[in-house]
C-alpha cells in the first residue's frame, strides 16, 4: 500500500510539474488561450491554402472537414509527443533535475505519464474548439448529436498510449544526441506527414504508405473522422469497417508499446551505462 501511495504521490507531482513548465508558470487561462490558438491558426492557414490552391473547385467541403478534423485532433500529438520528449532533454540539461528524478521514490515511468498527461486538457480544448470554430465558420458537416463518442473516444485512449509510449522512448534516444535541441518538433513533423492527418497515405510513395499503414496513428485518423463525419467521411480504408479499423489500431498500439518499451530499456541502459544522465547540458 505504501508503494503505491509513493508512485501516485509521484504522478501527481509530475502531472502539476509538467503543467507547470509547458505552461512557462503563466496564467492557466492565458495558456489555454495560446493553446488554441496555436491549432486555430494551423488549421484556418491550411484552409485558406488549400481553398486557393483548388480555387472553390466542387466537392471541396468533405476534404476540408477531412484537413480541420486532422489538424483538430493532431494537437494531442504534438503537445504529447513533442512536449515530452523535449521534456526529458530540459529536465537533464535546462532545470539539471532528471538524475534526482531516476533517485525519487516514484518509477521513471510514472513520472514520465504524468509529465505527458499534464497537457491532455490544454490539447483537449483546442481540439474541441477548432472542430466547433470549423464547423460553424466552414459549415462542415459535423453534428454533436450524430458523433459516435464510445468510438472516438477508444480510438482516442489507444492513440494516446502510443504517443505517450513513442514519446518516452524516443526522448530517451535524445538523451545520446549531442544537441537536441527542437528534436521533439521534428520527431513530431514526421508523424505528422505520415499518419493521414492532412492528406490520405495513398498519396504517399509505395514504401512509405507502407510504414504509415504499420503506425496507430493512421487508424486513429481514420476512426476520428468515420465518428465525427459518419457516412460523409472520406476514408483512407474504404473496404474496412470500423470494428476491422479498431482491430488495427489495437494491434498496432500494442505492438508499438512494445517495440517503445524495448527502445526505453535500450536508450536507459545506455545513459546509465555512458553517463548521459548526469550530464548538465545537452551541448
Amino acid at each position: 500500500m505504501s508503494e503505491a501511495i509513493a508512485q501516485w504521490r509521484g504522478f501527481k507531482a509530475a502531472t502539476r510539474l509538467g503543467w507547470k513548465i509547458s505552461s512557462n508558470w503563466t496564467q492557466p487561462l492565458i495558456f489555454v488561450i495560446y493553446s488554441v490558438l496555436r491549432p486555430l491558426s494551423a488549421a484556418f492557414i491550411l484552409v485558406i491554402m488549400y481553398r486557393v490552391i483548388s480555387g472553390g473547385a466542387p466537392g471541396t467541403g468533405a476534404y476540408l472537414a477531412f484537413l480541420v478534423s486532422g489538424v483538430a485532433f493532431w494537437s494531442f500529438v504534438q503537445y504529447g509527443f513533442a512536449g515530452l520528449s523535449n521534456g526529458i532533454v530540459e529536465d537533464r540539461g535546462e532545470y539539471k533535475m532528471l538524475k534526482y528524478v531516476y533517485t525519487s521514490p516514484a518509477h521513471f515511468y510514472v513520472y514520465l505519464l504524468g509529465r505527458g498527461l499534464a497537457q491532455l486538457a490544454s490539447a483537449a480544448a483546442s481540439a474541441v474548439i477548432v472542430l466547433v470554430v470549423a464547423t460553424v465558420a466552414l459549415r462542415l458537416p459535423i453534428h454533436p448529436l450524430g458523433v459516435n463518442y464510445p468510438l472516438l473516444l477508444s480510438a482516442s485512449f489507444l492513440a494516446l498510449l502510443a504517443v505517450i509510449g513513442m514519446a518516452m522512448a524516443y526522448g530517451l534516444l535524445l538523451l545520446q544526441a549531442v544537441d537536441a535541441h527542437g528534436y521533439g518538433e521534428l520527431g513530431s513533423g514526421v508523424l505528422y506527414v505520415i499518419s493521414g492527418a492532412i492528406f490520405p497515405i495513398t498519396v504517399l510513395p509505395g514504401v512509405l504508405a507502407t510504414l504509415a499503414s504499420l503506425s496507430p496513428l493512421v487508424y486513429w485518423m481514420e476512426l476520428i473522422r468515420r465518428s465525427l463525419l459518419g457516412s460523409q467521411a472520406i476514408r483512407m480504408f474504404p473496404a474496412l469497417s470500423d470494428g476491422d479499423v479498431m482491430l488495427r489500431l489495437v494491434v498496432t498500439t500494442v505492438a508499438t508499446l512494445l517495440l517503445a518499451h524495448l527502445v526505453f530499456t535500450w536508450a536507459d541502459r545506455q545513459a546509465r551505462r555512458k553517463g548521459l544522465i548526469d550530464m548538465e547540458s545537452n551541448w
